[in-house]
């Protein structure tokens, strides 16, 4: 079993999440998905989108707690039985037969989520232990392996594998969360593994399973990191390319034109002066950060088509979603690139605060965008030193915590 999360632009009905769901329905359906588990956001964006898209899909949609408001009646079908060939059963020597995959969906309960469909009814979430109770003794007997697709929060889904016995995987997508663990269960009962593999399609989960007459299945579950080492798969990359460049010429006409003076004005202790305010008095400073990509950092977004991308411009730009920091191309494009102030924070007041802490900057400031999905080779030691403009040793402040200037 291998797996990507869809990620959070799934049934969207703006139109920038329209066609991310359109070309999502396209994608799995070329590279083979079996089923799919809706969650509270996908169906909050509109029955009537969505609908129309699971329309178009090859494969079914599986939910055991989106239930008719009126009825307690399920919105989808709960379960599914899915029949899959050994791997290698055509090997020498191999068994031969099917494995029978028991799936279940299950949504996080939400007692503020309501959804109207177009015939005037409620959808609402229920209990979902209660629902994976009611479903999986079921599965149990008709399947090799019960697997849960599930959209919880991951502390919800350790205690549903505890309190819902004979589920043996749970694969989950809530967030960034990725994570790969074995829940113990109650006595002669085997543990549950539970698979979560991140939003960004930068990861791939995959669960090998071994069965053996007469004993529980055994499942060895890792998270595959979709890296430099992983080439792009060329059919299906026409689709890819193809959304990038609609979403972000989606983005680019829907972009608001901001009067920046204005909103300077509301915030004018803590303005952003761009980085050639600071080439008079820290000339040398200025010209190593000018020869660094940081310098540059938006340019990458432009290649890629990715400069109007609101998951991408703030590590690429300067103060975004802060007062007076970059908003888009169109209103202040002299905040484009990395500039001092990403590290040091606003100089509206400096050279007079200098005295006064200004421009602390340690490890810490480059953890929110050098993370492990989007930075997995960054090297703290090997990364400062590209980048050192400050006298102290950067080994030692970084080792420390300490700011430089």
């Amino acid at each position: 079993m291998v797996w990507l999360d869809a990620g959070d632009y799934f049934g969207d009905s703006s139109a920038a999440g329209l066609k991310n769901t359109q070309t999502l329905t396209e994608g799995m359906t070329r590279i083979g998905y079996a089923a799919v588990n809706l969650g509270e956001r996908e169906v909050n964006f509109g029955l009537d989108r969505l609908q129309q898209e699971m329309k178009k899909a090859s494969f079914p949609f599986v939910s055991a707690n989106m239930v008719y408001q009126d009825s307690g009646e399920p919105f989808l079908q709960p379960t599914l039985i899915l029949s899959v060939p050994r791997s290698g059963a055509g090997a020498p020597g191999a068994k031969k037969g099917k494995i029978r995959l028991g799936i279940l969906g299950l949504a996080r309960q939400n007692a503020g989520f309501s959804q109207k469909t177009p015939e005037g009814r409620r959808i609402v979430t229920s209990d979902p232990v209660e629902a994976a109770r009611r479903a999986v003794p079921a599965l149990k007997k008709k399947s090799d392996l019960v697997v849960a697709l599930v959209t919880l929060e991951l502390e919800e889904a350790k205690a549903l594998s505890k309190e819902v016995p004979g589920i043996d995987a749970l694969l989950g997508g809530f967030g960034a969360v990725q994570t790969t663990e074995e829940i113990p269960a109650g006595p002669n009962t085997p543990p549950s593994r539970i698979v979560y593999a991140g939003n960004q399609g930068k990861k791939l989960g995959e669960i090998r399973v071994f069965l053996d007459p007469g004993k529980p299945p055994r499942l060895n579950p890792i998270l595959v990191n979709l890296g430099k080492n992983v080439p792009d798969d060329s059919a299906i990359m026409d689709l890819v390319t193809a959304n990038r460049l609609a979403i972000n010429e989606i983005n680019r006409k829907e972009a608001p034109l901001v009067d920046v003076k204005k909103m300077i004005a509301m915030y004018e202790g803590a303005a952003y002066v761009q980085s050639g305010a600071c080439k008079d008095c820290h000339a040398e400073e200025y010209r190593i950060w000018e020869e660094t990509k940081h310098a540059h950092a938006f340019r990458i977004l432009e290649e890629k088509h990715q400069d109007y991308n609101p998951e991408c411009v703030g590590c690429h730009t300067t103060g975004f979603r802060k007062p007076t920091g970059y908003v888009n191309a169109k209103s202040t494009p002299d905040l484009m690139n990395v500039q001092c102030e990403s590290c040091h924070g606003p100089g509206k007041g400096h050279p007079e605060t200098v005295g006064k802490g200004y421009g602390a900057a340690n490890l810490d400031t480059c953890r929110p965008c050098h993370t492990p999905e989007n930075s997995p080779d960054f090297d703290p030691t090997a990364y400062m030193i590209k980048i050192r403009h400050w006298k102290t040793d950067p080994g030692a402040g970084a080792a420390a915590g300490g700011s430089r200037r």
